[in-house]
């Protein structure tokens, strides 16, 4: 698993090749949330360019720690046993196992749980998060090629049925 605990650790990652830099604009437009926008013209996330980055990059709150300002760290999921580090909230699942289930264990709602729109073609990627704390909580990037374990339909609608309530 890729961890990531601020803006400017992303950009390595994304420089190193470990990151898309699709997931360096989901990062960045929450970075650029804490501002008061510097840019009107990015009305979402793919809107991001690298002069914005470039940009973020000056600014002291790339610095910041995520787990500080966003409740969490950013984590890229990259094998199967990477999933069971997710853990969702089900407390009759915790009395039960002793412990939270992650998402390979059961399908469960999400303050987050949503694919990551691509500028063109179909989603690569899901977000999942879920608010531990007031700041927020971690959130957790996972691929195409983990979604069926990872039961990303099943979570995807019980989040969607969870807010409709």
């Amino acid at each position: 698993m890729i961890a990531m605990h601020n803006f400017n650790e992303a950009y390595q990652h994304y420089q190193s090749g470990l990151i898309r830099f699709r997931l360096l604009q989901d990062q960045a437009a929450v970075i650029l949330g804490l501002y008061s926008n510097p840019y009107p013209s990015v009305a979402n996330s793919l809107d991001i360019t690298n002069d914005n980055i470039n940009w973020l990059l000056q600014q002291e709150g790339s610095a910041f720690a995520y787990s500080d300002y966003l409740g969490g760290n950013v984590y890229v999921c990259e094998t199967d046993d990477d999933l069971k580090q997710i853990q969702g909230c089900d407390f009759e699942w915790a009395e039960e196992h002793g412990n939270w289930p992650n998402v390979t264990d059961m399908a469960m709602s999400w303050d987050g749980c949503s694919y990551v729109q691509e500028s063109e073609g179909e989603p690569q990627w899901v977000m999942f998060l879920l608010c531990w704390n007031n700041a927020g909580g971690p959130v957790y990037y996972v691929p195409k090629q983990l979604w069926t374990m990872a039961r990303v339909t099943e979570h995807i609608a019980a989040t969607e049925n969870a807010w409709k309530s």
